[in-house]
């Protein structure tokens, strides 16, 4: 008989033990906090795929600007000229460099037309720098050809307007501005027609914006071909 009790005792005690499942409350309170976290996780997540995109963009255009303003450096200081008022000059052997301040919708621009030693592989080249306007931005755009059939058959707005010249160099930009400092000032003119020159130093400046913050990156150049170094 007190067998039988003490194994009554023990199917009870474990019985109790034993767990009797949640309530609908527990479970819609831990549905509460399910949410909540996986919220706050998506949040965090979305949050830290825009910054990394944002940063993504605006280091490529930082490199992208800085990568065509050291070109242009190396280009304007590579930069040639054949004495352009010599009487009897055969025009196979013309070279220029021209700085125009042009007005594109309100802002200022400008376009750089030169002469100068190749990257791409041995000779000389004519080169222009422009920028076009798209949806109020601007793209900075590169034109170069053998500078031997530069401008005999082509006057210099039908050489900028050629698409099998050029190429995009840098997009969604606010400015890209050329200077040159002459008595002591920066001018945005230039053109050895005139002058009978190379400038002395140029100034070349790219805008753009980052996250409503105004960026101008400056490069400075000297044409250095002809001259005591």
């Amino acid at each position: 008989m007190k067998n039988a009790y003490l194994r009554k005792s023990s199917l009870f005690t474990v019985h109790c033990s034993l767990p009797n499942g949640f309530t609908l409350l527990e479970v819609l309170l831990s549905l509460t906090l399910l949410t909540i976290i996986l919220g706050a996780a998506y949040s965090s997540f979305f949050t830290i795929q825009r910054a990394i995109e944002r940063f993504t963009d605006v280091s490529l255009k930082y490199q992208d600007a800085r990568t065509a303003l050291d070109l242009m450096q190396r280009e304007i200081e590579g930069a040639l000229l054949k004495n352009p008022m010599s009487p009897g000059r055969d025009n196979n052997d013309k070279t220029t460099f021209i700085i125009e301040d042009r007005d594109i919708f309100g802002k200022t621009t400008s376009r750089l037309h030169l002469t100068a030693f190749s990257f791409k592989g041995s000779g000389i080249n004519t080169i222009s720098y422009f920028v076009q306007e798209k949806d109020g931005k601007f793209t900075l755009i590169k034109g170069e050809l053998p500078a031997s059939t530069s401008l005999i058959d082509k006057s210099l707005t039908e050489f900028i307007s050629d698409k099998r010249y050029i190429s995009e160099i840098i997009e969604g930009i606010d400015g890209f501005t050329v200077e040159t400092l002459y008595n002591n000032e920066w001018i945005k003119t230039w053109n050895t027609e005139q002058t009978g020159k190379l400038p002395d130093v140029v100034r070349v400046s790219i805008e753009f914006d980052d996250k409503g913050k105004k960026i101008k990156l400056t490069e400075y150049a000297k044409p250095k071909v002809g001259r005591q170094l």
